[in-house]
């Protein structure tokens, strides 16, 4: 559970490594978790899928199906990691209701184009 040599290893820290281990990226790679960071890590790992897919449907002795296993897991971790994010985004950008009170029933709201400099 994140135990190696007798001191804890966080989650990032075993991402970062397990990333870069199947995906044969470079750890600082595999530690940016940036929008683009993670979009690029997910299209290695889906790129990675399909090549472990073709090899086993080929019947190929290089095909390892733990291989495969991990590489579902992670992509499905770096999605439900995507999703946080653009959910936790979504949540900050969205007015809350005390500032659509204050803001006043009958009152406009400025548009972006209007009264420009």
């Amino acid at each position: 559970m994140g135990v190696q040599n007798g001191t804890f290893e966080p989650e990032e820290i075993k991402r970062r490594k397990a990333l870069a281990y199947l995906l044969g990226i470079g750890e600082a790679e595999a530690g940016d978790t940036s929008l683009n960071g993670r979009l690029s890590i997910i299209a290695k790992l889906k790129a990675a899928r399909r090549t472990e897919i073709a090899r086993g449907q080929a019947g190929s002795w290089l095909y390892d199906v733990n291989r495969h296993l991990n590489i579902c897991a992670s992509l499905r971790r770096e999605y439900e990691a995507l999703e946080e994010m653009l959910a936790n985004d979504l949540e900050s950008a969205a007015p809350s209701n005390a500032a659509i009170a204050r803001r006043g029933f009958g009152e406009k709201r400025m548009s972006r184009g209007a009264g420009g400099l």
